[in-house]
């Protein structure tokens, strides 16, 4: 079984998907995290240099990228 956990920015998504990976037993991937490496760049820069469309597209390309990837 797939979790994702949605939401706004700064609602606590990491921090309880941290500790519901743990209960669970369960690896956690912070999208941010995994967007930031392979885009080589942080998110911050990528919201002012590509924009929040592309920011967004990327969002949905790396994260069904993971799920067709991944078994829990």
């Amino acid at each position: 079984m797939i979790v994702v956990l949605i939401g706004y920015m700064g609602s606590g998504k990491s921090t309880i998907g941290k500790e519901l990976a743990i209960l669970l037993s369960y690896n956690f991937l912070d999208l941010d995290d995994y967007i930031s490496e392979r885009e080589e760049t942080t998110i911050t820069d990528i919201f002012k240099e590509k924009g929040e469309i592309y920011f967004r597209k990327k969002e949905t390309e790396y994260l069904n990228e993971i799920i067709n990837s991944l078994d829990n």
